[in-house]
C-alpha cells in the first residue's frame, strides 16, 4: 500500500531534501512540498532539483494560500491553479473556510479550527466540501506540539470533523505539516494515533493513501476536463 503526506512545509533545497528522505525512509511513497503563496514562485528551481534528485518517490508541488477575504482567495486560487499540483487553503476565518469548501478548484482546507473555539466547519461547509471534492486536513503536528487542554480540544475538533465526514462524505487527508524530521511519523504510528480519536483503520488508511492518491491523479487531468466528470480524450 502506498502512503502520501500532502503537506510538508518547504524552506530550501537542503532542508526539503532532508525532510523528503526521512519521509521516504519512514515508508511514504510520495509527499507534497508546500510553499506559501508569497514564496511559491521562487521555489520553482527547488521543485525541479527535488524531482531530479528522487527516484521512486513522488514529489508533488503544493502552494499554501492565505487570504483575508473570499474575493482575495478566489484570485489567488485562479493564479496558482495551473502551476501548482495541489492548492491548500489556510483556514480559521469562517468566511475563508466556507469559500474554500465552495471552490471546486481548491484541493485541501487546512486547519479550519485555527484560532477558533470550534472545529471551524459545520453541516453547510461539510455539504459544500462533499459537492466540490474539497478535502479537510487533520494535522498530526498540531497534536504533537500541543499538550493538556489544547490537545484535548484538538481531539474534540477532530472528532466533530470525523462525524461530519461520516454524514456528508467529504474527503479527509491526514498530513504532518512537518517543518523538521522530528515532526514526521511512520504511517503505522499515525494510524495508531488517530485510532485514539475513534477513527476506523480503513478511514485512516483512506486519509493517508486512497484520498491523497486520488487528489494527485485528479489534478493531473484537470486541463483536459470540460466539467467535473467529463474530459477531452485525445
Amino acid at each position: 500500500m502506498k502512503f502520501y503526506d500532502l503537506h510538508i512545509q518547504g524552506k530550501n533545497f537542503q532542508e526539503d531534501q532532508k525532510l523528503l528522505k526521512e519521509a521516504q525512509r519512514l515508508g511514504y511513497s510520495g509527499a507534497a512540498i508546500t510553499y506559501s503563496d508569497k514564496s511559491y514562485k521562487k521555489a520553482k528551481g527547488t521543485f525541479k532539483r527535488l524531482e531530479d534528485d528522487f527516484q521512486g518517490f513522488e514529489i508533488v508541488k503544493a502552494v499554501n494560500i492565505s487570504a483575508e477575504t473570499p474575493r482575495q482567495l478566489k484570485k489567488k486560487v485562479d493564479k496558482f491553479r495551473k502551476t501548482a499540483d495541489i492548492i491548500i487553503v489556510e483556514g480559521g476565518n469562517p468566511k475563508i473556510n466556507r469559500a474554500a469548501c465552495e471552490n471546486i478548484r481548491v484541493d485541501i482546507l487546512s486547519k479550519p479550527y485555527q484560532n477558533r473555539r470550534d472545529p471551524g466547519i459545520n453541516h453547510v461547509h461539510a455539504r459544500a466540501a462533499a459537492e466540490n471534492n474539497v478535502a479537510i486536513e487533520l494535522n498530526t503536528k498540531d497534536i504533537i506540539v500541543s499538550y493538556l487542554k489544547v490537545r484535548t480540544r484538538l481531539f474534540e475538533y477532530y472528532r466533530d470533523i470525523i462525524k461530519l465526514h461520516r454524514k456528508f462524505h467529504f474527503p479527509i487527508v491526514i498530513t504532518s505539516s512537518a517543518t523538521s524530521t522530528y515532526d514526521l511519523r511512520t504511517p503505522k504510528d499515525t494510524i495508531a494515533l488517530f485510532k485514539c480519536i475513534n477513527m476506523q483503520e480503513d478511514e485512516i488508511i483512506d486519509a493517508l493513501s486512497t484520498i491523497p492518491r486520488s487528489i494527485i491523479e485528479f489534478n493531473r487531468q484537470r486541463d483536459s476536463m470540460i466539467i467535473l466528470g467529463a474530459k477531452i480524450i485525445k
